[in-house]
């Protein structure tokens, strides 16, 4: 039972860390080609084509402090933290296996029973803010779930090796110091005489309200989001740096007046469609059109790729990890228009653009430079991301 359900562990956190390690290792496409075919399945139908959406920013810079502290200070940091807090633990741990000194008491486990358990959810709540989808979240969920199940496990033959621990037990908090979750339990769901029936209904109680959250987020993050309509145009812009409506129309509508691109976008017939600003030094462009990088397996394997992964795991080690991902705010832009789609293919009106189950396809790129009244450059991109036909994120 323990190994079946450390296997269930190991599988639910490695679907958690796997799109956010596949996008920025040196072998993201190849990776992608397998975990790809996932996503597409998933938004073939109106019931699960919404847990592809994401419900934090990814690709834009908010007007939020709130959500930018989140994603720059607090998710990156959470994921450093966590993953050196369990390796402290695990030393502390089998140290004293090696040693037979019997269960660790001290140090941290003398305030919690699980701070590995707690490591590893911290280091997955870092990966999460990193690339919020929510069947990601869906899947920490489970994670966590699951790691609660095998912590009670694991201590009934704690207790069973080591009679001692059932003090040890009543006497330290299992997660978090004070025991706050289960003052919680026992405060609303105590007064239930079935305990696995209150266990269940505090579990779909959890679930309700972490899913309805993050929906919350995502409808925040919108709304702090540099965007206007063009609703002659069939547009959503959406600016990547903040920038003022009037400036973000301009530029917009400097790249839709020229005739490539709306010869481009008339042969989209009846869809609405996005238009990104992105500065030219943004460093995400591929999530939205494959712009022609090179896939070959060993050009790809760089140094430069390993420290940007590093620097994931270790962000104080790249403190212009936001700028080097985002770009800077300046006078040269990327405009990149793409059709939006519902499951299946139907076009969506341009003012439900943001649904949950909205499907960007790239359609045609606008570079525009300063206060030129042309674009400079016109690109016709694959139909693709540079990781396929997946769903990837709008804001």
């Amino acid at each position: 039972m323990k190994k079946f359900l450390k296997w269930i562990l190991s599988a639910l956190y490695g679907l958690v860390m796997i799109e956010v390690i596949v996008m920025i290792s040196p072998f993201a496409f190849y990776w992608y080609s397998v975990y790809a075919p996932t996503l597409q399945k998933l938004h073939r139908w109106r019931a699960t084509a919404w847990m592809e959406a994401f419900f934090l920013p990814h690709s834009v810079i908010t007007t939020s402090p709130f959500l930018e502290f989140l994603r720059w200070r607090v998710g990156t940091y959470a994921f450093s933290l966590g993953i050196l807090a369990f390796l402290f633990c695990a030393v502390q741990v089998y140290g004293g296996k090696l040693l037979r000194r019997g269960p660790a008491h001290s140090w941290i486990y003398a305030r919690i029973r699980h701070p590995q358990y707690l490591s590893l959810a911290v280091a997955g709540f870092g990966l999460l803010t990193m690339w919020p989808r929510i069947i990601i979240l869906i899947l920490y969920l489970g994670m966590l779930f699951a790691y609660y199940f095998l912590a009670r496990f694991e201590e009934k033959q704690m207790e069973a090796k080591y009679p001692e621990y059932a003090s040890y037990r009543h006497r330290t908090a299992m997660f978090i110091p004070g025991n706050p979750g289960g003052k919680l339990f026992r405060l609303l769901f105590g007064s239930m005489g079935n305990a696995a029936l209150a266990r269940t209904l505090a579990s779909a109680v959890i679930i309700a309200m972490v899913l309805g959250g993050a929906l919350m987020l995502r409808r925040y993050t919108i709304g702090h989001s540099a965007t206007t309509l063009l609703p002659e145009d069939r547009t959503m812009a959406i600016a990547i740096w903040p920038m003022p409506p009037e400036q973000l129309n301009r530029i917009v509508s400097v790249a839709l007046a020229d005739p490539r691109v709306r010869a481009a976008l008339d042969k989209e017939s009846g869809a609405a469609f996005t238009a990104h600003v992105l500065p030219e030094d943004y460093g995400m462009i591929n999530m939205f059109a494959d712009v022609g990088t090179d896939h070959r397996m060993f050009s790809r394997i760089r140094l430069r790729r390993f420290s940007y992964l590093l620097a994931f795991v270790f962000p104080f080690l790249r403190p212009d990890m936001r700028n080097m991902i985002m770009g800077s705010p300046q006078d040269r832009h990327q405009v990149v228009f793409s059709r939006v789609d519902e499951p299946g293919g139907p076009p969506l009106a341009v003012a439900n653009v943001t649904d949950l189950t909205a499907k960007m396809t790239p359609v045609v790129i606008a570079d525009i430079r300063g206060t030129a009244s042309a674009p400079q450059r016109v690109v016709i991109p694959p139909r693709r991301s540079f990781w396929g036909d997946i769903t990837m994120p709008m804001f």
